[in-house]
């Protein structure tokens, strides 16, 4: 009964995939969602904004989120979840922490993504759109990967720890890392532990960020060249939570200063 059961879920895995992506599904073949575990959510990084949509011009959707610019979706990129959308009807958005849109959905119960924690296996190689990624159970299970997330699995080191965001078509759309293996004496090596840390942004110059921590408090942090161009659009005083990695070197960021 049991391995009737797993086969059902197995052939149900495959169906789910191919309805949402041929090549994701090649890649991933054989894999049981207990295996995967994937969680309905979004990153700790991300956020999800509701909007009304405005306008639909050839494959343009334009939102308004109530923030001072509206936003703009793709209709191709949204697949099935694009279908049916009209103006005036209701959408919600998933932002990164680069403000980037990684998915959107119809208003619906759970999010657009699902989360699942795993490492690198194998360095990234972004002209491939592939990744490896090592699941707790020691398995790698080969994704594709949207071009939005590129930047920030590149970023990633083999055995770097991480929290993956996927979409409907199990593409890998975001990021959030864990901290990084640190080396320890006896050439053992254990994860690092992430820290999150809140002020309010001061400066960044040579590499590294400035936040003020309390009144006179002011601290320097040492940023990853590719978080770098994110940090610098930041506003002085915003107020910022920023991840860092067993190294102390900033990692992400996310922005906490309410609109």
């Amino acid at each position: 009964m049991r391995r009737a059961m797993r086969m059902r879920w197995s052939v149900l895995m495959a169906v789910m995939l191919l309805a949402g992506c041929g090549s994701s599904a090649k890649l991933i073949s054989g894999l049981s969602i207990e295996e995967l575990k994937p969680v309905p959510g979004i990153l700790a990084s991300a956020k999800l904004l509701k909007g009304t949509i405005r306008g639909i011009t050839g494959d343009r959707v334009e939102v308004d989120t109530g923030e001072r610019a509206p936003r703009y979706l793709s209709l191709e990129a949204g697949g099935d979840e694009a279908r049916g959308l009209q103006v005036g009807g209701a959408v919600e958005i998933m932002v990164n922490n680069h403000d980037e849109i990684v998915a959107y959905q119809r208003p619906a119960e759970t999010p657009p993504t699902k989360i699942f924690r795993g490492s690198l296996g194998k360095p990234f190689n972004p002209q491939k759109e592939r990744v490896t990624i090592r699941l707790d159970t020691g398995r790698d299970v080969g994704f594709y990967a949207r071009t939005v997330a590129m930047d920030k699995l590149a970023a990633l080191e083999v055995g770097e720890t991480a929290d993956f965001a996927v979409d409907r078509a199990y593409l890998l759309v975001d990021v959030l890392s864990q901290g990084k293996p640190r080396e320890l004496g006896g050439g053992s090596s254990l994860p690092a532990p992430q820290r999150r840390l809140e002020g309010a942004f001061v400066t960044i110059g040579d590499g590294r960020m400035r936040l003020r921590m309390k009144i006179d408090d002011i601290q320097s942090f040492p940023v990853r060249p590719l978080l770098q161009p994110a940090i610098e659009q930041l506003d002085p005083n915003e107020s910022v939570s920023i991840y860092l990695d067993g190294q102390g070197q900033v990692i992400d960021m996310v922005k906490t200063t309410r609109r």
